[in-house]
């Protein structure tokens, strides 16, 4: 549905400038040397989105850097921007904020996931998987919905990382099930490092891992001596370190299942169990539980069992 609006100048201090709709707040409201060098050469040619309020004000919202340029650095009294009437439907508003973002390209990550907090405050969550989603070229899956809002979850400082691409999608998915602290400290590791996604990924499988075996932290795994020389090498470069932790991490992630493999063979032997009955573990003991499978010749056996109770009554 078409909404008639208008391009005007107003004041600039009739301007709200919150971050109500910011697609990035945990950015500086600062602009780029490359805005105000634009901004010098040509002008502002993508206008601020404003929405008309009470009292004759305007509430910002779409343009925060922009706005700070023409107003901090340009000293503009008055700036020409595209109001939207003050009843707007609630579609239509997050269309226009959906659309001036992309002028700039896809949304991140972290931007997709705001954008759809707001759409979740403003529409029913049908709306958003058959009208939003597609646009922002996903399917209109409901986890995915879920998955891009709990990266909100996350502290400031990785939601930056994650915007510049620093920290790949499918690691920041996992870093919000760690602790405060592991999730932390994988920000400082990445931050140094900077590793490829796929060596993210990697780096995390198999720290959790070890770490849940050994009931400890991945930061306390990580202080221990062998890594924390690697990381503190001061003749290794960022890939170098990379390629020796994971390394290591390999090394100690197979020979604890090795050591693992031994003790619960050992325990089950000591068991003296029947031939017919088998004890497994999870797959590299990643869970604690075990499963027992009874084994009979044939399906006659087992019909034969079960119907006169004797697995209850053995067992």
């Amino acid at each position: 549905m078409f909404i008639p609006s208008a391009f005007q100048y107003i004041p600039s201090d009739s301007i709200s400038s919150d971050s109500s709709w910011c697609l990035h707040p945990f950015l500086d409201e600062k602009p780029s040397a490359r805005l105000k060098q634009s901004f010098e050469d040509v002008g502002i040619l993508h206008p601020l989105t404003v929405q008309q309020s009470e009292g004759g004000r305007f509430q910002l919202v779409c343009g925060r850097r922009r706005f700070y340029a023409l107003q901090h650095c340009f000293s503009q009294a008055n700036l020409y921007c595209l109001i939207l009437p003050h009843e707007l439907p609630a579609r239509t508003f997050l269309h226009y904020i959906l659309t001036d973002q992309q002028l700039d390209g896809p949304l991140t990550p972290m931007e997709t996931a705001f954008f759809l907090k707001y759409c979740l405050e403003k529409i029913k969550e049908k709306e958003i998987l058959s009208f939003f989603l597609p646009l922002l070229g996903h399917k209109p899956h409901v986890d995915l919905l879920y998955q891009y809002t709990n990266l909100l979850k996350l502290e400031e400082k990785i939601q930056t990382q994650i915007h510049y691409g620093f920290i790949g999608e499918k690691l920041a998915v996992e870093l919000v099930d760690l602790p405060t602290n592991d999730r932390m400290f994988f920000s400082f590791l990445i931050e140094l490092l900077q590793p490829g996604a796929g060596k993210q990924k990697r780096l995390i499988s198999l720290s959790r891992d070890i770490a849940h075996r050994t009931h400890q932290s991945i930061t306390s795994l990580f202080e221990g001596q062998p890594f924390k020389q690697i990381i503190e090498h001061q003749a290794m470069n960022p890939p170098q370190k990379v390629h020796t932790l994971l390394e290591l991490l390999q090394r100690t992630f197979y020979s604890r299942r090795e050591d693992a493999e031994k003790v619960f063979t050992d325990r089950i032997r000591k068991l003296a169990l029947p031939n017919n009955l088998t004890v497994t573990h999870s797959l590299n003991f990643e869970k604690d539980e075990v499963f027992l499978t009874i084994n009979y010749p044939d399906l006659l056996s087992c019909e034969s069992a079960c119907l006169s109770n004797q697995i209850l009554a053995k067992y």
